[in-house]
């Protein structure tokens, strides 16, 4: 192959027309997709060709914690703190995440 040769995609006018005709694209919907599609196709590299299309959008999940529950940064919660208690806590953000955790949730109780 030369430099200028562009590689052809695996994807077919079929695929990107499976891919379009669904609702929402996510990882179990890339998933689904890949196995119809066949054993060349691989979920990630169906997430991949969804990024690369203009007319679609991927969703991704959401972050959570190893527990459960929702991804919250030092940031946000010095300014939940803040607002408890109308201070100046500048520098607090390097206090360690959870000593933050408990000071607002005791603060707000």
């Amino acid at each position: 192959m030369t430099a200028s040769a562009k590689p052809t995609s695996q994807y077919t006018a079929a695929h990107e027309a499976a891919i379009r005709a669904e609702t929402v694209l996510n990882a179990e919907v890339a998933a689904r997709l890949a196995t119809e599609f066949g054993p060349k196709f691989t979920a990630r590299g169906v997430i991949a060709k969804i990024s690369r299309m203009s007319d679609v959008t991927y969703v991704r999940k959401a972050k959570v914690t190893k527990s459960g529950g929702k991804v919250e940064s030092k940031e946000d919660i010095v300014a939940q703190l803040t607002a408890l208690t109308s201070a100046n806590l500048d520098g607090l953000d390097k206090a360690p995440k959870p000593a933050l955790q408990a000071l607002r949730d005791f603060l707000a109780a």
